[in-house]
């Protein structure tokens, strides 16, 4: 399963980072550089930013065309991404030998802050990490391996804050076992928004082959694409753009599993239920209790209302609770009923 994940992964890296796309004008294509390895050297003291890099980065075009190489760097919780292109002109003569490259970068301030643990460049990516013994501070680098996760849900939600543009939220699976965290790559043409979710892997890393869920969201970066940009995940359209105030609210019901009924006898004989069971996700959310009563049947719903644009951890969540159903009960025999679970009653 492993080597199946990971064909399809460099598949999908390949046909989204080094096919030649069109870019806002029609006559110009955006072309993303081939990165071979990466260093780094601290930026001089009077740049007043801990951790702040000059970042060296080493490549190749496929071509003989001398053109600006341009940069885009965003930050994600986990790692820091970065896109090296050339946009070139559709009547530009491009024949010849490969070109090598060097290219510098000042990363700086927030791109920096908190150590991220990876850098992605293009289709490559590298571990970060810092030597306790190294007395510049300097940072080192470790190449890895890119493995899509598996999308099983994603869409994108309008930020409450305007300033932050969307938010991603996706659900899915690794398919390995390793406590590996989420990287994310954005690469943006005219036509199309291109999002990579990603772990990042050693070659020589034997990890079990199994599915790990996990469901995340965060913010993306504004973006160059045009106003009817397709945005896709690991190659997968992301159709619709949702807004907080249009978003829709689930009634998921406990599963309940069982109830102990306790009688208290005094002036009048009162009922109340000790409820075991679950919840079928991890959200925490309230749990709201309903009761309605005909007869001699009694009706308790235990629910709690979910957003239907949140991803909640596949996980089931015990639950327990005391309920006192309302009211007095007279001597007979009653049928309750908690969601699904039926419990009789003789008084």
């Amino acid at each position: 399963m492993f080597k199946v994940y990971l064909a399809l992964g460099l598949a999908l890296v390949v046909i989204g980072l080094t096919v030649v796309v069109q870019n806002k004008d029609v006559s110009t294509y955006r072309v993303w550089s081939s990165v071979d390895s990466v260093s780094v050297s601290p930026l001089e003291a009077e740049a007043g930013i801990d951790r702040a890099w000059d970042l060296r980065v080493n490549g190749s075009h496929g071509d003989a065309c001398a053109l600006a190489l341009h940069s885009v760097i965003a930050r994600y919780p986990q790692n820091i991404d970065m896109q090296l292109y050339r946009e070139i002109p559709s009547t530009a003569n491009c024949d010849g030998d490969e070109a090598i490259f060097e290219r510098r970068l000042s990363l700086t301030g927030e791109l920096v802050a908190g150590q991220p643990p990876y850098l992605i460049i293009n289709n490559q990516v590298w571990t970060i990490s810092y030597p306790a013994g190294k007395a510049d501070g300097v940072p080192m680098f470790e190449a890895q391996e890119l493995m899509p996760v598996q999308v099983e849900q994603a869409g994108l939600v309008a930020s409450a804050d305007a300033a932050e543009g969307v938010e991603l939220r996706i659900r899915g699976v690794q398919a390995i076992g390793c406590e590996l965290p989420e990287l994310y790559s954005m690469r943006v043409s005219a036509e199309s928004v291109l999002l990579g979710a990603f772990n990042a892997i050693a070659a020589d890393t034997a990890c079990p082959a199994m599915l790990v869920e996990f469901d995340d969201k965060l913010p993306l970066p504004a973006t160059d694409g045009g106003s009817d940009a397709l945005f896709k995940l690991n190659g997968i359209p992301i159709n619709e753009l949702e807004m907080p105030e249009m978003s829709l609210i689930d009634k998921v019901l406990t599963n309940i599993l069982g109830v102990t009924v306790k009688i208290e006898k005094s002036e009048a004989t009162r009922v109340s239920l000790d409820v075991q069971g679950e919840h079928p996700d991890g959200c925490d959310y309230p749990v709201i209790v309903n009761q309605a009563r005909q007869g001699k049947s009694i009706t308790v719903e235990v629910y709690r209302e979910v957003p239907a644009d949140v991803f909640c951890p596949m996980i089931l969540k015990p639950y327990q609770d005391t309920i006192q159903l309302n009211g007095d009960f007279a001597p007979g025999e009653y049928i309750i009923n908690v969601n699904t679970y039926t419990q009789a009653l003789k008084i």
